[in-house]
């Protein structure tokens, strides 16, 4: 009997479903009465030898449905944006392409849907009864198939906590700031940052936002919108901005190294042992539990705490949507359900890429870096998890965020109210749009 795992992800937004949806079956033999057919796909990143999208799944597709031919095209970030805008004006978009949640980059989900683009996946089997697909669903309309999810948190030493006399990972925001003072009180670089790569700021101010402002108000982002809530509204980014400032005031970040790193440099300095923590992502966990220069240590992986409890910054990855325009609509979601059915060989063999999180199916508990990730896993069963915050936004206020912030802790005298009112500023800007 296959397993199934169902997370419960605190997702905001009112133009979403929070209930499992129903629809009228598609037919589930479209592809078998459709002869010789091609389907292609477009989807971003770098092809490698083997790699699952262009080499492993037209093989697999083939090997079940001998008259498919899956042809896969895989574009770098920026010619993927540019080609899918052009094809999609054009009318010759892709039967399949690769999507984000909410509003996050330029394939978001939340705008491909509203322009008309994506068909709705609300019959396939594969939807039914889950309830974490929030933030792929659009006015009642599941429109992007996912089973994975991408946390955010601090990856740490083991050994290091050991030397400077920490026993248990910190549960509240000043334990965490205590750990921090001990690690430097011995010799040791508490946090290491890749901040002259901005966008990793990102990872630390979003495991404290989904601690200090989401569990009060849920609905923040969505607020931000219709204009009942601001950046500058006191004790949301504000808190936010000070509580990580705080990280780089006592040098447990330290300014003067970070700003000049790259993210792979500081990637470099954690597993060579140079400092005891480092804020990423999931998506890294292969590099961040790499053997370095200090030989092999054991990692841990934590969320940042906040001040009355601990929540994580977890979102659904990106996943897949169908081409409303597409002449193979119903064998899409052929494809689509026997991939993500959570036993199929496709299911196993995108698990077994290492690149996902699974929510469910036979595996997920046996994948690569599991026992890493099971404490953030545990927490949004605990319905303690909400999604990565530049989900929610026009995409350019986090950048707006990261800049200011940079020149901030940089000594350019830009204080955490410029910070706000500029992201404010921005998200506006960017609304009107």
């Amino acid at each position: 009997m296959k397993k199934q795992v169902l997370f419960s992800l605190a997702l905001a937004g009112a133009m979403t479903m929070s209930t499992a949806v129903t629809a009228m079956a598609y037919d589930h033999e479209a592809i078998e009465n459709s002869g010789d057919i091609t389907i292609t796909m477009m989807v971003s990143g770098t092809a490698y030898e083997n790699d699952f999208e262009t080499e492993q799944l037209p093989a697999l597709i083939k090997e079940k449905w001998p008259n498919v031919t899956l042809e896969v095209t895989k574009l770098p970030d920026d010619n993927y944006y540019t080609s899918l805008k052009t094809k999609l004006a054009s009318g010759e978009c892709p039967d399949l392409i690769l999507t984000q949640p909410m509003y996050a980059g330029q394939n978001s989900c939340y705008a491909l849907a509203e322009a008309g683009y994506l068909a709705s996946l609300n019959d396939l089997d594969t939807v039914a009864g889950r309830q974490d697909l929030n933030s792929v669903t659009y006015d009642g309309d599941v429109v992007t198939s996912t089973s994975g999810v991408s946390i955010l948190g601090t990856y740490y030493n083991k050994d290091l906590f050991a030397q400077a006399g920490i026993e248990s990972e910190p549960q509240t925001w000043d334990e965490f700031l205590e750990d921090c003072q001990k690690l430097q009180d011995a010799g040791i670089q508490p946090i290491v940052m890749g901040d002259k790569d901005q966008y990793v700021l990102q990872f630390g101010l979003y495991q404290i936002a989904a601690n200090e402002i989401y569990p009060k108000n849920p609905d923040f982002d969505v607020q931000l919108r219709s204009g009942e809530t601001h950046f500058t509204d006191e004790g949301t980014w504000d808190k936010v901005l000070e509580m990580y400032k705080t990280l780089y005031d006592n040098k447990y970040i330290d300014a003067s190294k970070s700003l000049g790193y790259g993210a792979s440099q500081a990637i470099t300095d954690f597993i060579d042992g140079k400092a005891a923590m480092t804020f990423d992502g999931s998506f890294n966990a292969a590099a961040l539990t790499a053997e370095g220069a200090a030989g092999p240590f054991e990692r841990g992986y934590f969320p940042i705490p906040g001040t009355e409890g601990v929540y994580t910054a977890t979102c659904l990855s990106a996943g897949y949507s169908i081409y409303s325009g597409s002449e193979y609509i119903d064998q899409c979601k052929e494809i689509l359900d026997y991939w993500q059915d959570g036993s199929s060989p496709v299911w196993q063999a995108h698990l077994g890429t290492g690149r996902i999180i699974a929510t469910y199916g036979e595996g997920a508990d046996t994948a690569p870096n599991y026992e890493l990730f099971k404490p953030f896993i545990d927490l949004l069963n605990e319905g303690k998890g909400f999604y990565w915050c530049n989900q929610a936004w026009p995409a350019g206020t986090e950048t707006e965020m990261e800049v200011l912030f940079s020149e901030m802790v940089g000594g350019q005298g830009t204080e955490v109210e410029d910070i706000v009112e500029g992201m404010q500023e921005k998200f506006e800007d960017l609304l009107e749009d």
